[in-house]
């Protein structure tokens, strides 16, 4: 009986020693690169260059494990690189800005941007509520707005382009696409700014109206951008390097094949493929890191000290780690 206590416990004993090397070598996957946790977004754009990628084994092929992760906004998945629930994340240019100075993580490419022929702005329109026909209007009026996303920026733009000081309308913040139509429907929220599949379905409120566009304002453009966790970026630049890669080949996809990525976005997020075809629309995917990039992101960076928005100055070239697009992008890195 003894004999088989004794072979029982060491039996016991080396399953054990078996499931503790096998959840070391589990946890261990993120040290050596093979495996990216990317947070992704499902209300801003829906990230379906990614999407695509991670459904057609674009990074399997490259020998990358990426593990999808939803949030709403480029904030969220800010918010979840900042507390290392992901290794990267993306953001538009101002909940960038605001955030780079919060925590040590670094911008490895664009991921949208604007140019001469595309200008997302320009399919933005302002929505309204009955009683407001003019920009005018909006004074004394509340205002939709997602909260630390590049919303905040915008609608700061528009109401001084108008000479409407922000002291004379209401912010009512939302966190989701869906919170901000009932707001609408409820009347806790006068106006917001529509983009892509959306606007139809704010249009779909009794009374509710296009009143301008967000073009108005000139010289206003979005770009938004991937960040990697500063250690896991520079422990695993050749990963993120072919993470890249499989972003590339994903945003071929994207532009070749938009019926196929409409599919895709169903099977995920529940949209219906019409919607996914009209927000495609509105998206230049894009990657690398340009002179316009630097230049753009420095003078909203400006902007957001001159007033007081940002708490604190900070190197914008310090936050920049643009090695692995260099080696696998080359001509789409000129800065």
């Amino acid at each position: 009986m003894k004999l088989k206590s004794t072979i029982h416990l060491l039996l016991l004993l080396v399953t054990a020693l078996i499931l503790a090397a096998c959840g070391n070598d589990a946890n261990s996957a993120n040290a050596d690169g093979k495996t990216i946790r990317a947070a992704i977004d499902t209300a801003a754009g829906g990230s379906f260059q990614i999407r695509t990628a991670a459904a057609n084994n674009y990074f399997a092929d490259r020998e990358l494990n990426v593990e999808l992760s939803n949030f709403a906004y480029g904030i969220d998945t800010v918010n979840a690189v900042l507390t290392k629930q992901a290794d990267t994340g993306l953001a538009a240019d101002y909940a960038l800005l605001n955030s780079l100075g919060k925590g040590d993580f670094v911008v490895v490419s664009s991921l949208t941007g604007s140019d001469e022929h595309f200008n997302s702005v320009s399919l933005s329109e302002i929505l309204a509520v009955k009683g407001i026909e003019v920009p005018a209007d909006i004074k004394g009026k509340k205002i939709g707005v997602a909260k630390g996303t590049v919303s905040e920026y915008q609608w700061a733009k528009y109401l001084e382009h108008y000479s409407i000081s922000e002291d004379d309308i209401k912010y009512v913040p939302y966190s989701t696409p869906d919170e901000a139509i009932v707001g609408m429907k409820k009347g806790d929220i006068d106006v917001v700014i529509g983009t892509g599949a959306l606007i139809e379905k704010f249009k779909n409120i009794d009374g509710v109206h296009e009143i301008d566009r967000l073009s108005s304002v000139p010289d206003l453009s979005v770009s938004s951008y991937l960040i990697v966790d500063r250690k896991f970026a520079e422990a695993n630049s050749e990963e993120i390097g072919k993470f890249l890669e499989g972003i590339e080949q994903g945003i071929e996809y994207v532009k070749g094949n938009p019926e196929g990525t409409a599919d895709i976005g169903y099977k995920e997020l529940k949209i219906t493929k019409e919607d996914i075809l009209l927000d495609l629309k509105r998206v230049n995917y894009t990657l690398g890191f340009t002179k316009e990039d630097y230049t753009h992101l420095s003078n909203m960076k400006a902007y957001l000290l001159e007033r007081d928005i940002l708490d604190e100055d900070f190197n914008l070239d310090e936050k920049l780690y643009l090695d692995p697009a260099k080696q696998v992008l080359k001509d789409k890195v000129t800065y």
